[in-house]
């Protein structure tokens, strides 16, 4: 507590009281400045006792009483001035009047329990308004002072200031720890919530705000009172709730091979905890290239497909922002199929109806060839064409589909084609009527249409020979079988005609002449094999004959023994056996000479082979005229 002194001059008392022990009941007033033998009268009350006298002289009153309050402590601060004269007081007696009710002693409680100061504190004053009274106490002696100035006591008010603000208040956000500021009572503030289906209060003196639902929040302060504070008035906090936001994730891959007419991508997606779908949609700006139906996204034109996914809001959550999921739908492949058999026997000049299909793109299948030497290729129409045949080789044919936007290039097919030359045929091939050694006829033949001459010739000149344009000309040499054979060249169209033939007997004319034999080797004589014999490269070796004859030489034969008996094979090996002793060896007929097959020398290996020892040759010559001249020569092979 604090005391205050305040200023105001004092004003001499009027009267003077003495108080007397309990029980006295006498009253002595005596008018101021009376005087009885030196020794005053006064007053004697009940609430004290004195002696009775008093040396003469004044008491006078304290003046300038001011009562001051202290707010909010029910103290009240109460000041005088000391009296100016007259006798000092002992003290000072300080009684509080309430405006209705009886006095009552502040401060120095009795005559005897006074104040000495001259200022004092009245402490927990009850609310309402008071004056007061200073009395100056010496002994039995008082003097009262004029009233102060009435003082009130009243409650203080109180004032609630919200000190903090939200920071974006929103759904089932961060909680708000709420605070402010109130009167000076010590009492707390307390907070409560108006809107619990918004926000609710929990947590010391309620300042933990929750964030229930969307919408209007309003916070109520309160700080009660105190018997010298009154209860401060509520104030609200306003604010709004946000609704929560939400997020979508898509939870699948997008497609890395799109291609155009494919499907089977089926997006998925998570939202927020509004429980609203999130639904998936084909973006406008590619709806084109794509769509979406029963979940399943199709590919419809190249370039890129977009996926938007949103998610509704409700009462406490925001729609969700849309999210997009985007990837490349790539041209679509084309391929090429024939749908036309190709010739397994394709000829010059023959044609081919080719077919062929494409893609999607419905471009048209072109149709070309690689070999224009071969074929040619005409087209019909889209995917089909005419191919002719030009000449002998083979024929390749091209089929190529151009892309567009949403479908690439078809790979390019092939398809080749053997081609053969037309066949020609020999026919009318004409024979002689009586063919005879000496004479000779004309053939003639019909070809086919290259238009090349059919070209003869005979197959055993020492029989007949074929001479004058293309051989036209057949001469009788000697008597025995003549072949004539015809020939006709091909051309780029035609392939050579088949070789035809005719084969008929010449006959020889009277000659009963046997045939010369002109000589054989080897012959009677005796040496190595390579000096002796027909050789064609040693070490092997052959036997040679020539022969002349009016008719003509029909053929040779010969029989070669070894000393052992047995006889040669003529297979052109060094085989030699009895087994072959019974049948001659046709020599053959080459440049003039008559010739046997190659003699294969064995060396001194034993039988059978061909080795150092003498031989019997033994040769036949047989005219057209079946005369025939046979001659013997004996040969020693000594190495």
């Amino acid at each position: 507590m604090s005391s205050h002194r305040h200023r105001g001059p004092g004003r001499v008392a009027t009267s003077a009281r003495r108080s007397v022990r309990p029980g006295l009941a006498a009253l002595l007033v005596l008018a101021v400045g009376s005087s009885l033998g030196g020794v005053a009268a006064a007053y004697f009350g009940s609430d004290g006792a004195g002696t009775g006298s008093l040396t003469t002289g004044d008491l006078h009153a304290p003046t300038g009483v001011t009562a001051t309050t202290q707010p909010g402590t029910g103290d009240v601060d109460i000041a005088w001035t000391a009296p100016a004269g007259g006798v000092a007081p002992a003290g000072y007696r300080v009684q509080r009047v309430p405006a209705s009710g009886p006095a009552v002693d502040a401060c120095g409680t009795t005559a005897t329990s006074t104040t000495a100061g001259t200022g004092c504190t009245d402490e927990e004053v009850p609310l309402g308004t008071s004056t007061y009274v200073v009395t100056a106490v010496l002994r039995t002696w008082t003097a009262a002072s004029a009233p102060s100035d009435a003082v009130s006591v009243d409650q203080v008010t109180q004032a609630i200031t919200f000190t903090s603000e939200p920071t974006d208040p929103v759904y089932a956000g961060p909680a708000y720890a709420v605070s402010a500021e109130g009167g000076d009572s010590g009492n707390p503030v307390l907070f409560s919530s108006a809107t619990p289906a918004v926000c609710t209060s929990s947590g010391t003196y309620g300042a933990t705000i929750t964030f229930v639902g969307a919408g209007t929040c309003t916070i109520t302060a309160d700080q009660a009172g105190t018997a010298y504070y009154a209860a401060a008035p509520q104030v609200e906090q306003t604010f709004q709730v946000a609704r929560a936001s939400q997020v979508i994730t898509f939870t699948s891959t997008a497609p890395g091979g799109a291609t155009v007419g494919d499907s089977g991508y089926q997006p998925t997606a998570t939202g927020g905890a509004s429980g609203n779908p999130v639904v998936l949609s084909i973006d406008a700006s590619t709806s084109a290239n794509c769509s979406i139906a029963a979940g399943v996204v199709s590919y419809l034109r190249a370039g890129t497909c977009t996926i938007d996914a949103n998610q509704a809001g409700d009462a406490d959550h925001a729609a969700a922002p849309q999210v997009q999921q985007s990837f490349a739908v790539s041209p679509a492949a084309q391929a090429i199929t024939f749908t036309s058999t190709p010739p397994t026997d394709a000829k010059v000049g023959d044609t081919y109806a080719v077919t062929a299909t494409g893609g999607a793109s419905g471009n048209a299948v072109v149709l070309a060839t690689t070999t224009p030497a071969a074929c040619s290729v005409a087209g019909t129409g889209p995917g089909a064409a005419t191919v002719t045949f030009t000449a002998q080789g083979t024929c390749t044919i091209t089929a190529d589909q151009a892309g567009d936007a949403d479908h690439l290039a078809a790979a390019q097919v092939t398809q080749s084609i053997g081609v053969t030359r037309r066949a020609q045929t020999i026919t009318g091939l004409t024979s002689p009527s009586s063919p005879a050694v000496g004479g000779s006829y004309t053939v003639t033949a019909t070809g086919g249409g290259s238009g090349n001459p059919v070209v003869f010739s005979t197959t055993d000149p020492a029989r007949c020979t074929a001479t004058g344009a293309n051989g036209h000309t057949i001469t009788f040499v000697s008597a025995g079988s003549c072949t004539v054979e015809a020939n006709q060249a091909g051309n780029a169209t035609w392939a050579p005609a088949t070789t035809a033939s005719v084969t008929f007997t010449i006959s020889a004319p009277a000659d009963t002449t046997a045939p010369t034999i002109t000589s054989i080797d080897p012959g009677n004589e005796s040496g190595v094999w390579t000096s002796i014999a027909c050789q064609p490269s040693s070490p092997n070796a052959r036997i040679c004959v020539t022969a002349t004859d009016g008719v003509g030489v029909d053929g040779v034969s010969i029989k070669l023994t070894k000393s052992n008996g047995r006889c040669w094979s003529g297979s052109g090996s060094s085989s030699f056996d009895a087994a072959n002793c019974g049948t001659p060896i046709a020599l053959t007929l080459s440049a003039g000479v008559w010739r046997s097959s190659v003699l294969a020398v064995q060396g001194n290996g034993g039988q059978p082979n061909f080795n150092t020892t003498s031989y019997t040759l033994e040769v036949t010559v047989r005219d057209a005229a079946g005369n025939t001249t046979t001659a013997t020569r004996t040969f020693t092979v000594t190495g």
